[in-house]
């Protein structure tokens, strides 16, 4: 078994707090054989000032680099970005991978129209259901646009917002993605069938069970449910923004996914998947 991680965010993320070499110099003392720096690329966020998107950008490649020789011959580095919010700001966006020739993209949802800041919103029963609403729309428009090769944390947004059920009811954190899932299903259906069709891979997200919700992100209920609808591509990440963090219950996620029906997970190299055993 292969230890991977391809989700990670260093110092070249406005919220990483360890260096680029300690984050891939930690990994391989863990044993991962398969490690991706995913830096955030937020688009919504690429006019406020508050961080220098472009520099931090300009920054990657020779990373890459650098860490690619220093860990030759003893862990797969993989040239990779996080592209936040792509829909906001589509014309950048674009710009942004055709001029970088990214092996692995993950696209992702943080917030919504109406919702900046998913730790910051009301806790009631009108804006729950709007900022969940919302945030499956994006995601849904994310998924329909697709220059990306794997969607990122589906669930993201339950770490921050609980979910009303038809009965009324306001569930545990840990139950969360389930009552999510089968409140939204309608629409969850509708984004996997479209990564499904597109070729775009499911992450499975280990930070979800140190985030309290009970497990990854994508959880055991939409993993499934992409199975069902012909998935076959899953990638795996730690989303650890410090050292710490690195390759963090990844082998749980392994355990998941065998339970759920697979038996590996997927790299990108140059945008193309490349399966390995689990």
């Amino acid at each position: 078994m292969e230890l991977i991680d391809i989700h990670n965010h260093s110092t070249l993320s406005s919220d990483g707090s360890s260096e680029p070499l300690d984050m891939a110099k930690r990994a391989c003392e863990l044993g991962v054989k398969h490690f991706a720096l995913t830096d955030h690329i937020e688009l919504d966020e690429f006019h406020d000032g508050e961080w220098d998107y472009w520099a931090a950008i300009d920054k990657t490649r020779p990373t890459f680099e650098m860490l690619r020789s220093e860990f030759d011959g003893k862990m797969k580095i993989y040239y990779g970005a996080e592209i936040g919010q792509a829909m906001y700001n589509l014309h950048t966006a674009e710009k942004i991978l055709a001029e970088h020739d990214y092996d692995f993209v993950l696209g992702s949802v943080h917030r919504t129209v109406h919702y900046e800041h998913m730790s910051r919103i009301p806790d009631n029963e009108f804006d729950r259901k709007r900022v969940l609403i919302e945030y499956w729309e994006d995601m849904l428009n994310l998924v329909e646009w697709g220059n990306f090769c794997s969607l990122a944390h589906i669930t993201f947004l339950l770490r921050f917002v609980n979910v009303d059920t038809p009965a009324g009811l306001v569930v545990e954190k840990d139950k969360r993605s389930q009552a999510a899932f089968e409140v939204y299903k309608p629409i969850i259906d509708k984004i996997l069938e479209i990564i499904v069709k597109k070729d775009i891979a499911l992450e499975v997200n280990s930070s979800g069970y140190r985030r309290g919700l009970g497990g990854p992100m994508a959880s055991a209920p939409f993993i499934k449910r992409y199975k069902e609808l012909g998935g076959k591509m899953i990638t795996v990440g730690s989303d650890a923004h410090q050292t710490s963090d690195i390759a963090k219950d990844i082998p749980r996620c392994y355990e998941l996914l065998r339970d759920l029906g697979f038996d590996e997970v997927c790299v990108f190299e140059k945008k193309e998947p490349k399966f390995i055993k689990i």
